[in-house]
């Protein structure tokens, strides 16, 4: 409790007025003698018994009747909890959720318009020199100073919506860095959201003492929305003059069943599939999108579905690479290997060349996709750790290996590349049992050529080596003997894929080289070599864009830009491990194709595609945000109502004034003194 004028509290002494007038109030009683005295005793000691304490009771009333008046004149108040005190300013700091679920239709328009409105309402509540922060979803420098009144709404106009996203746990604690910087007792925060379940409710804040924290719900009723949610390739090895199959994932979290929606897939600007779309309420489907590709290089393609009026999602930016040629190399240990030149020579794709081993120029190994390490007997730890470092950056290594190979040196690469490994030779004869026809490599080999795996002539082996299971599991068998022994395996090291072979590509044990199988087991392990890149990235990314062993032409920078030539900008260039990795720093905020440009020439070119995690317009329920308001008191809900937000601020910001009840309780004091002494005079009359 709190006085305006605490100066008058001095009167309080004035009680002692009747106190000192009841302590020397030094009557006596005369005496009167009678005959008969025993009555006249026995009524002079009752009428001092109600004497004494009706001046006790009087005593007490007229010092509560001081108090009382003394106390109004001070006119007491209780605070309220966020009121400023004569002279103080408040510090205020109001959070708009900007992200593209704002842009569904509420009671008075976009929700983003009603979040504004409530905004300038908020500040209204507040003195014209009373500071406020803006901060929305994007957290832009311009948004971390305090501003003046006139300054807040002037802002406000700017607010447009956003792909960035926030939950509590970030939103509560920038706004408290702020507010605790400033020395004014009086802090506000409020956040106006539709509080997405999926998003700001997400991760809830830890408790922040000291600042009054007031929710502002302003939802909408309606969350349906159909949306793309990824798309995928098939196969992502994509070859010249093949045709491809694009999947494509629809969601629908509306409540009713949606049926026949168009969709369209454009490639380079040109519409190449359509489909009609049909998913039911809360579900997802996916749609097949074949399309026969015929040009090389970088790729444009989009998804595009028409929903409203949550539109951000209904566009589904991707690239992919197409190469003319797919440049295989062979390191051999002394001769050619007239098998692999015969089949590589089959298709005009791929550029097949080979070379000594000992004239291997490692450094350019990241300039094959594919490489063959054809019937080498030793391995350098040199170029041990330059193949390592190949297949951890995403190439693909085969092994032939050698009869008279060093095992020790070839097992410590495969052990490196955590991969099984090779013991000893196996000079029993056997042949292929099994085909793994599920992998890509073998996928429609049999059915393409009208065989199947039990009327086909499988190879047969003379001699072997036995390979031993790796303590990690990870090899996929893909050929199996007919002893059990694994034949052809592959395993996923770092980015890149280990093929190992039990026998050497050479006809000196069995006829595999010779067989008709081997040409498009090794045609396709070429033609799935290629390191696929990913389709698209999420605007706002942090994470570096790995562009291969693409180096920038002039001034060592890369430039991004999109295809309309607007927004271009440098971003951030890094050389890792002989790669060039770029960082966006969140300077791409639209979705779209973007070209990456190295002096005057395309490098490549990326897509980015908004977050998928407002898609979901699912809201939280009123008790969830009341289990917050629960769980976090620090947290106040704020419903707009049919009064304005500053109404409502204002009501709850108004001091509880004490000075009409002191006033009351006094002349009832005085009230209840009259009644007192007028009764005992009645009664003293009747007595006599």
């Amino acid at each position: 409790m709190l006085f305006i004028n605490p100066y008058l509290l001095f009167g309080l002494f004035a009680v002692l007025i009747p106190i000192a007038i009841h302590l020397f109030n030094f009557r006596k009683y005369r005496k009167v003698y009678f005959s008969n005295v025993r009555f006249l005793r026995e009524l002079q000691q009752k009428t001092q018994k109600q004497s004494r304490l009706l001046h006790l009771l009087v005593l007490l009333l007229r010092i509560l009747t001081i108090v009382f008046l003394v106390l109004a004149f001070a006119q007491p108040y209780l605070p309220s909890a966020t009121k400023t005190a004569p002279g103080q300013i408040s510090v205020v700091s109001i959070f708009i959720d900007n992200s593209f679920s704002m842009e569904a239709s509420g009671t008075k328009g976009r929700l983003i318009d009603e979040a504004k409105m409530a905004a300038s309402e908020i500040a209204a509540a507040y003195k014209p020199d009373d500071l406020f922060q803006l901060l929305t979803n994007d957290f832009e420098g311009k948004h971390q100073r305090l501003v003046t009144k006139d300054e807040f709404i002037e802002m406000l106009k700017d607010v447009k919506p956003s792909p960035s996203v926030r939950s509590l746990a970030e939103i509560a604690p920038r706004q408290a860095d702020l507010l605790n910087a400033h020395r004014t007792p009086s802090k506000s925060a409020y956040i106006i959201s539709d509080f997405q379940q999926s998003t700001i409710m997400a991760h809830w804040p830890e408790t922040t003492e000291g600042i009054a924290f007031y929710a502002v719900p302003i939802q909408s009723a309606n969350t349906n929305n159909l949306y793309i949610d990824s798309c995928w390739f098939e196969n992502p090895f994509i070859r010249l003059n093949q045709t491809v199959k694009l999947m494509a994932s629809v969601k629908n979290t509306a409540t009713s069943d949606l049926e026949k929606i168009p969709l369209k897939l454009m490639i380079n600007g040109q519409q190449r599939a359509v489909a009609s779309v049909s998913v039911k309420a809360g579900g997802n489907t996916l749609i097949e999108l074949p399309f026969n590709n015929t040009q090389a290089g970088i790729i444009q393609g989009m998804v595009e579905i028409s929903d409203y009026p949550v539109t951000y999602d209904d566009n589904y930016y991707f690239t992919f690479r197409v190469s003319d040629k797919i440049p295989v190399l062979a390191i051999n240990s002394k001769d050619d290997n007239a098998y692999l030149h015969s089949v590589f020579a089959l298709d005009s794709v791929i550029d097949f060349s080979t070379i000594q081993a000992k004239q291997t120029d490692y450094s350019t190994l990241s300039n094959y996709p594919l490489i063959i390490l054809n019937d080498v007997e030793q391995l350098s730890s040199g170029a041990i750790q330059e193949l390592i470092k190949y297949t951890n950056q995403g190439g693909n290594l085969f092994i032939f290996p050698s009869l008279g190979a060093d095992l020790n040196s070839l097992n410590q690469l495969l052990a490196s590349l955590k991969t099984d490994q090779l013991i000893k030779i196996d000079s029993a004869r056997s042949a292929v049992a099994s085909v793994n026809m599920k992998h890509s490599i073998f996928k429609d080999v049999f059915e393409k050529q009208g065989l199947s795996e039990e009327n086909t002539d499988l190879p047969f082996i003379s001699r072997h080596f036995k390979i031993s299971a790796s303590s990690t599991g990870s090899s996929e068998v893909l050929m199996t003997l007919n002893n059990g022994d694994p034949f052809l395996i592959t395993t996923n090291t770092g980015e890149g894929r280990v093929y190992l072979c039990a026998v050497p590509a050479r006809d000196n044990a069995g006829n595999w080289p010779r067989h008709a199988l081997f040409v498009p087991a090794m045609l396709n392990i070429a033609f799935n070599s290629g390191h696929p890149v990913p389709m698209m990235y999420y605007t706002g990314t942090s994470e570096g864009i790995n562009l291969g062993n693409i180096r920038p032409a002039e001034d060592n920078i890369f430039k991004i830009s999109a295809n309309n030539e607007s927004n271009a900008f440098i971003p951030e260039f890094r050389r890792m491990e002989g790669q060039s990795v770029i960082f966006m720093n969140d300077q791409i905020k639209e979705a779209g194709i973007y070209q990456v440009l190295s002096g005057q020439k395309l490098a490549t070119q990326l897509a980015f595609n908004y977050n998928r995690n407002e898609s979901d317009l699912s809201l939280a329920d009123n008790s969830a945000i009341e289990k917050l308001a629960e769980e976090h008191k620090e947290f106040t809900i704020l419903t707009p109502g049919g009064k304005p937000l500053n109404e409502i601020i204002s009501d709850s910001q108004q001091k509880k004034e004490l000075w009409k009840w002191l006033i009351i309780a006094a002349l009832l004091c005085i009230a209840g003194e009259v009644i007192l002494l007028r009764t005992f005079r009645k009664n003293k009359a009747v007595s006599a």
